[in-house]
């Protein structure tokens, strides 16, 4: 009938298959794999995996009675450790990585990890071949913790700003599968002269390997830079710093943790508390408010999984919501930061915003 009737639309008929490819996978897998599934050259209309809330958002989805330890009623939020999105391998996940957790905040905040790096993964895995990837199902029409990037109450999780990180106009990443740095130019326009640089540093902070190189990027390509070598000297979790420079300007920049035991990032734990520097000026503006923060790690250790939550200033309580230019960044010594933050003053509930902080080891 669409063939009749309205010749000049393109019909697919089927969400998962035929001129489109899906059928997920649905549950949480290391980010390696999704370099290697399925779905090549055909636009990926079905993949997804759990997204957990923050903790935030789990006080107001749950009775208290309810909140720990997981149960039916997680399942009645499609926290199902079976089925499509078999939330078990979500928890393997962050049992082997950080160790088993024992309450729900815990829980709920190691499980931004998961989220950042599977979404980004989802992504970054499909950027070799160009066509394009949906998530299913990205709105939550009730409270739920499966195939989303915010929640039911419109507060982003950590797997907004992966998928945000890997969606770039222009990109910097790692290949997990060959160990290899790539540029990839979705939209950003024919580029010269460009400069990608990589750095493996430890735990202490200290840079343990560095490699830069020069390169061209044409648009709707991948150009593989060079090649990650790990020396014997890095601790058994270090990370990958990523910068894409133009001239003197970075257009890009990514951050990866990485354990000699693939998935393995329980050594974090010795990590020692660190204080940051931060400041944040606030500015209303007819109908909205501006926040700007500023962070400077002037430590000499990593501060890891940095959250930054707008709240008002005298309830504490939670504004939503907030567009985030960035959230869950982590900074090494030395590094620096800005992130805005924008909001409608009708959803202050008249009150004045401002900003918390806290993160993995803060």
């Amino acid at each position: 009938m669409i063939h009749e009737i309205h010749p000049e639309i393109h019909y697919i008929s089927n969400s998962s298959m035929g001129v489109v490819s899906g059928g997920g996978p649905y549950r949480a897998l290391p980010p390696r794999d999704y370099f290697l599934l399925y779905g090549f050259n055909k636009l990926h209309s079905e993949r997804g995996m759990s997204n957990v809330m923050t903790y935030e958002s789990m006080k107001q989805m749950l009775p208290e009675s309810a909140l720990w330890p997981q149960s039916s009623q997680w399942g009645l939020h499609d926290y199902t450790l079976e089925g499509a999105q078999g939330a078990a391998s979500f928890n393997l996940i962050i049992d082997k990585g950080f160790g088993l957790a024992d309450n729900v905040k815990k829980f709920t905040e190691l499980a931004q990890w998961i989220n950042y790096d599977g979404y980004r993964g989802m992504f970054e895995g499909r950027s070799a071949f160009r066509k394009g990837l949906l998530l299913w199902m990205s709105h939550s029409a009730r409270p739920s913790m499966v195939w989303q990037t915010y929640d039911y109450y419109f507060e982003p999780t950590a797997a907004y700003f992966g998928c945000k990180k890997a969606s770039e106009p222009i990109h910097i990443q790692w290949n997990p599968v060959y160990d290899e740095i790539e540029v990839v130019n979705n939209n950003g326009k024919d580029r010269v002269g460009l400069t990608a640089k990589a750095q493996l540093i430890n735990m202490d902070g200290s840079v343990q390997w560095k490699k830069e190189t020069g390169f061209d990027s044409n648009e709707d390509s991948t150009v593989k830079c060079f090649k990650l070598e790990f020396p014997k000297s890095l601790t058994s979790v270090h990370f990958i710093k990523l910068t894409l420079k133009e001239g003197d300007k970075t257009i890009s920049e990514n951050f990866y943790w990485r354990g000699l035991e693939d998935g393995n990032y329980q050594a974090l734990r010795d990590l020692p508390v660190v204080e940051l520097e931060n400041s944040t000026r606030v500015e209303k503006s007819g109908k909205n408010w501006m926040l700007i923060t500023s962070l400077n790690n002037t430590s000499e250790h990593p501060v890891l999984m940095i959250r930054l939550k707008v709240v008002g200033q005298n309830s504490g309580e939670r504004i939503l919501p907030v567009f985030y230019s960035d959230n869950y960044v982590s900074l090494m010594p030395g590094e620096e930061k800005v992130i805005t933050m924008k909001l409608k003053n009708e959803d202050t509930a008249g009150e004045k915003p401002s900003v918390e902080i806290s993160g993995f080891n803060l």
